[in-house]
């Protein structure tokens, strides 16, 4: 079993925090979504021009893996300008990857903004064979999270077709979103993407009376964690399993000390 946590959770620790802990707590790798006071890691100092390298030497020496970076990067964006915005990004992070020895990079899938889903995933499958082409020269895949307006996965999956099942383009299962906001079971979102499905993201939360959710602790909530875990593994899945909690989003939620050994024994009770 491989664990990693992204660094969504933990904006205020710097890279010697972020290793130290990542050891203590019994982890394999470090997924940077942001560092610090930058989400964006073309504008981190530790991911700048010659000091990308130096950053996964730092990491690699503490005997943890750079699995992946997460990109704001998006799958379908409404406008031209903004399609060709988040092109730039992906081949920015494209390099960064390379450069860390990270094998991902996660995009998102991106709101709709109006447009009809048809019309959306015929562009949506355009920019993923642009996409495929990039990280096939960077040696790394893209992987599109369940996330925005696609959590929903056979929409996702006719966009994958579309495009002809690009070979360096896989899907992210974030395996909280397909099942509290879309309403399905996990095996109806393996049998959609399983076979597609490269990295997973994990958190945890509670239904409330208003048909909305309250993120909690992972292992508190009513997460069929056991059931997407035994599903995956029957599945043949043996990749990454990443802790994604959302402090920076979230500044209420348990400070990361509390929250990120949470995973950890929750994830090896499993």
């Amino acid at each position: 079993m491989k664990l990693a946590f992204t660094t969504l959770g933990c904006p205020g620790w710097d890279l010697t925090t972020l290793v130290k802990r990542a050891v203590e707590y019994g982890y394999n790798g470090i997924d940077f979504r942001g560092y610090l006071a930058d989400v964006d890691l073309r504008k981190s100092p530790i991911f700048a021009p010659g000091e990308t390298q130096r950053t996964a030497r730092t990491v690699r020496g503490a005997g943890l893996a750079i699995p992946a970076l997460s990109s704001g990067a998006r799958m379908f964006d409404a406008t031209p300008e903004a399609r060709a915005a988040s092109l730039d990004e992906m081949k920015a992070y494209a390099e960064l990857a390379r450069d860390a020895g990270a094998g991902i990079v996660r995009i998102f899938g991106g709101a709709l903004n109006g447009v009809k889903m048809e019309d959306a995933i015929s562009v949506a499958s355009e920019t993923l064979c642009h996409a495929s082409e990039i990280a096939r020269q960077a040696g790394i895949v893209f992987a599109v999270e369940t996330h925005d307006d696609w959590v929903a996965t056979p929409p996702l999956a006719r966009v994958l077709e579309r495009a002809g099942f690009p070979a360096f383009v896989k899907i992210l299962w974030d395996v909280h979103h397909p099942f509290r906001v879309a309403g399905e079971t996990p095996e109806t979102t393996f049998a959609n993407i399983g076979q597609h499905v490269c990295y997973t993201h994990w958190k945890d939360s509670v239904a409330n009376a208003g048909g909305g959710h309250a993120l909690c602790r992972f292992g508190r909530g009513d997460v069929p964690l056991k059931k997407i875990y035994g599903v995956l593994t029957a599945g043949g899945y043996d990749g990454w399993h990443t802790f994604e909690w959302e402090k920076r989003w979230v500044p209420e939620l348990p400070e990361p000390e509390t929250a990120y050994p949470d995973f950890i024994r929750v994830m090896r009770s499993l």
